[in-house]
């Protein structure tokens, strides 16, 4: 697996954790925003990952 797309799930596992850890401790603003990004850099490696997949049957 691609070291870059190893490191978008890393960011996006993180990102949503952290995220969901100040949204309950009452920073909800940034809190939100740190999940929507965690989930974005998650989209991204899936992506990746799709397009990784796909390549290898070609």
């Amino acid at each position: 697996m691609n070291p870059v797309t190893l490191a978008f799930v890393a960011l996006g596992l993180t990102g949503f954790a952290i995220g969901a850890v100040l949204s309950a401790t009452g920073q909800i603003n940034m809190g939100v925003i740190l999940m929507g990004l965690g989930l974005m850099f998650q989209v991204i490696s899936l992506v990746r990952l799709k397009r990784a997949k796909q390549q290898g049957k070609q």
